[in-house]
């Protein structure tokens, strides 16, 4: 792979057909996992639907798990890290290379729309991964105009016991339109692939029996020692 064991070289259409694979198989099954969520939340609001709240611990369950996904679909799709795996960082390293006149490696088009959520999906993906210092200027605005408090001293540490059906519904709608978006640019991910292949491609879904066990972790604490963080004892290290 190279002299740089934290970059993979996007220079042949093998390599780009493994890296093109690996995205599209891990995104199918983060989307696999939020669809899931999205029809746990949507059957929590016809649950509540004859009421004004719901409980706090539902939301945050449903939150939660949606956050993971969401997040990790933002950096396999929109990510900009040139040692990152990420479809955003891909399509402008061929159109680059094509630019230069290296035209081995082929790109499919995509629409204005598509390529306008690719770019939001970048920002998205900036801006889920920190905390940005934006969210204390917006609360710090809202306590000077009195529709907010911050105590100092104590300092208080709130557990909410409900949400509104409103606050939940706003969870369940832009996890929605989240999906949507992420299947439009896979999509896309995918006419890439199937013009470096040649062929169309199936994208099964197989039950593997054989239970997942801890040597899957390999290539993780591998790349993990890469990046120069310390390896896990688990006996796994090479």
């Amino acid at each position: 792979m190279g002299k740089d064991r934290k970059q993979f070289p996007l220079d042949s259409k093998d390599n780009c057909c493994i890296y093109l694979c690996r995205i599209i198989s891990s995104c199918e099954l983060c989307m696999d996992k939020l669809k899931k969520y999205n029809k746990q939340t949507e059957l929590e609001l016809e649950k509540h639907s004859d009421k004004d709240i719901i409980p706090y611990e539902t939301y945050s369950e449903l939150s939660d798990k949606s956050y993971n996904i969401i997040s990790y679909l933002l950096n396999l799709l929109g990510d900009c890290q040139t040692s990152s795996i990420s479809y955003f960082k891909y399509r402008k390293h061929i159109q680059s290379r094509i630019s230069r006149g290296t035209l081995d490696i082929p790109l499919a088009q995509i629409t204005d729309e598509t390529a306008g959520l690719l770019s939001e999906f970048n920002k998205m993906r900036n801006w889920i991964n920190h905390v940005p210092e934006s969210l204390l200027i917006q609360e710090m605005e809202m306590v000077h105009s009195g529709t907010m408090q911050l105590p100092m001293n104590p300092v208080e540490i709130t557990h909410y016991e409900n949400v509104t059906y409103e606050y939940f519904e706003h969870l369940h709608l832009s996890n929605v339109e989240f999906y949507k978006n992420a299947r439009q640019i896979i999509q896309a991910a995918k006419r890439d692939y199937s013009l470096l292949m040649g062929e169309s491609i199936i994208y099964p879904r197989v039950i593997a029996c054989k239970p997942l066990d801890v040597k899957k972790s390999i290539p993780t604490i591998n790349s993990a020692k890469v990046q120069g963080l310390q390896a896990e004892k688990d006996g796994l290290e090479n």
